[in-house]
């Protein structure tokens, strides 16, 4: 088989996985030297798409398979995980940028001392989120839930990551079933706010927890909805007036919704369908969006699967997400797994995948009307690769995009563009 055929048939095959059921002051930061922010590898082995961790299913992964980015002021912060040849747990590294992206620092192993991850990949990836010089860090621990899932585990940084020490768990219920599917962001007072699906007592629900001294110790939990969708990934947004939302993919139909509090978190709403699809499906699509908090506007890319609007769409609320606009598609009906960033003012930016010619690209698209008139779509990976699952954060001089891929017989690898 050509190597042209074999990335065919694993971008193909992602498709059909996707769709299967599921189930103080700052301290001086760490020494910047360039690096190129093309890639950062442990191997040169060849390379293997898994199977989104699904079951008892062996994977193999080799090189960048996980990645997570947190904007904070103007700097950047990256977690990876790096697999090398034949290991099912990999290296979890933070890379640390104060020039938008065009510059690294030398990686830092977040999880010396840590319960080891699990098999973080794309779409359940390890979560990082950043205030000032204090870092957190989660990801999913072995444990007794589907496909050997557990507690979550964390790690903290206080010196804006040049040094981690192991974390508390945020759950409280002391299972060691599965806790995944985490998102976690920091608002302007340092406080920081979880959400992940667990099934204690019952089915997968949507769980919330809140840090006020920088992941050393957690909130108590609270549901959010009892039950969701079980293996979608969700997404936490911070407002500046303390507001928080979480953006998950619901249930019966598996439309998505934001529930919101306005109160940092002490109490929520009930949630609000983004985007009346009525998506009736029986499994669980791997497939979650994205959601910022601009002032007083909350703006989501979401995607949908129902028959005659499959695709990617923007929609914006302005009452703090009990309603929101008509639904705009963002690219065409192949496009999914977006992301949504903002520099302030009216201008967004929209990043997402899709499988063109049998190759998975990334592409990206502006506005600079809130939404209501986009720019032409832009390709921002290369050809003959398999590009996916795109994030976008807000940089000096616009936004700054990464994305992980393979190319045949290489090891996975992370990619960025700036986007003017």
């Amino acid at each position: 088989m050509s190597p042209s055929s074999v990335l065919r048939l694993a971008a193909h095959s992602a498709v059909l996985l996707a769709l299967a059921a599921c189930g103080p002051t700052p301290s001086a930061p760490p020494p910047t030297t360039p690096a190129p922010a093309a890639s950062v590898s442990a191997t040169n082995a060849p390379h293997s798409h898994g199977s989104h961790g699904k079951g008892k299913r062996d994977v193999v992964r080799v090189g960048i398979e996980s990645l997570d980015v947190a904007a904070d002021g103007s700097t950047l912060h990256l977690l990876l995980a790096d697999y090398a040849t034949n290991s099912k747990s990999p290296a979890l590294l933070h890379l640390r940028s104060t020039d938008a992206g065009a510059n690294w620092s030398k990686p830092i192993r977040v999880d010396v001392g840590a319960t080891p991850p699990l098999a973080p990949h794309r779409g359940m990836d390890a979560q990082l989120a950043a205030s000032g010089s204090r870092l957190v860090a989660i990801w999913n621990a072995p444990g007794t839930g589907f496909g050997g899932r557990g507690p979550m585990a964390t790690a903290i940084s206080t010196d804006g990551g040049a040094t981690w020490q192991p974390g508390p768990n945020p759950a409280d219920d002391g299972l060691p079933s599965d806790h995944s599917f985490v998102d976690c962001a920091a608002d302007a007072l340092g406080n920081f706010h979880l959400v992940w699906l667990d099934s204690r007592g019952g089915p997968k629900g949507l769980r919330y927890a809140n840090s006020r001294d920088g992941g050393k110790s957690w909130s108590k939990n609270s549901t959010l909805k009892p039950e969701t969708c079980e293996c979608c990934w969700n997404t936490v947004a911070v407002g500046a007036d303390g507001s928080v939302h979480a953006l998950f993919r619901d249930k019966n139909p598996r439309d998505m919704a934001v529930i919101s509090s306005t109160d940092h978190g002490a109490s929520w709403s009930d949630p609000a369908k983004v985007g009346q699809f009525n998506w009736d499906f029986a499994g669980c699509p791997h497939v979650g969006g994205g959601l910022i908090a601009r002032g007083s506007t909350l703006h989501a890319l979401v995607w949908t699967g129902a028959t005659g609007h499959s695709g990617a769409y923007h929609l914006s609320s302005s009452d703090q997400g009990r309603s929101w606009s008509a639904p705009q598609r963002i690219g065409d009906a192949d496009a999914r797994r977006g992301d949504l960033a903002s520099t302030g003012g009216q201008s967004l930016a929209a990043v997402w995948d899709r499988v063109s010619d049998g190759e998975s690209i990334v592409l990206a698209a502006t506005s600079n009307a809130g939404g209501t008139t986009w720019r032409e779509a832009r390709q921002l990976s290369a050809n003959g690769i398999n590009a996916a699952y795109p994030r976008v954060v807000a940089v000096a001089g616009g936004y700054r995009v990464f994305w992980t891929e393979t190319a045949p017989g290489q090891p996975g690898a992370w990619k960025s563009a700036m986007l003017p």
